[in-house]
C-alpha cells in the first residue's frame, strides 16, 4: 500500500470512531475507501485519477474540520465524491456496485406494465405480470452484477 491510501484509510478510521453511526452512512464511509483503492489503482495510467486524488483528499478535509457536520459540508464533500465516480464511469467504464440490478429491474417494471396491459381483461393475471416483472429484472441484474464485478466501483 501506498503512502496515500494509508493516510485515507487512517483518516476514514478515526472518521468512523468519532461520527455517529447515521452520519457515518450517509456519507458512505466505507464505500469512500473502495473508491480511494481503485483511484489509487488507475492512478497508475491515469492522469487525471491522479489529481482526483487531491479532491478526494480535500472531501475528507471538509468533514474533518467540521464539529457538526451541516448540510452545506455534505454537499461539498457529495459533490467532489460524484465528481470522482462520475470521471470513473466515463473514462474507465466502470460502474456502481447495483448498477445492472437497478437498470434490470426498471426494464423488468416496463415490460411488466407494457404486458399487463395486454392481459386487461384478466386483472389477476395482469397483477402478476406487473409484480413478476421488476422482480426477474432484479435478479437478471443481481446475476450480471456478479458476474461483471472486476467493472463495478
Amino acid at each position: 500500500m501506498t503512502i496515500w491510501i494509508e493516510d485515507i484509510e487512517n483518516r476514514i478510521t478515526v472518521l468512523n470512531e468519532k461520527l455517529l453511526p447515521v452520519e457515518i452512512k450517509r456519507l458512505q464511509l466505507n464505500y469512500l475507501m473502495t473508491v480511494a483503492l481503485r483511484l489509487e489503482k488507475e492512478s497508475a495510467t491515469c492522469e487525471k485519477c491522479e489529481f482526483l486524488k487531491n479532491d478526494l483528499t480535500e472531501a475528507l478535509s471538509i468533514i474533518e474540520k467540521a464539529e457538526e457536520i451541516k448540510e452545506i459540508q455534505r454537499r461539498a464533500y457529495n459533490t467532489r465524491i460524484k465528481g470522482i465516480i462520475s470521471h470513473f464511469g466515463k473514462v474507465h467504464g466502470l460502474k456502481s456496485k447495483s448498477y445492472y440490478s437497478t437498470q434490470y429491474s426498471h426494464l423488468g417494471l416496463m415490460g411488466g406494465v407494457l404486458s399487463g396491459i395486454w392481459f386487461m381483461d384478466h386483472i389477476i393475471i395482469m397483477i402478476c405480470i406487473v409484480l413478476a416483472g421488476p422482480l426477474l429484472g432484479k435478479m437478471i441484474g443481481s446475476y450480471r452484477d456478479l458476474k461483471n464485478d472486476k467493472d463495478l466501483i
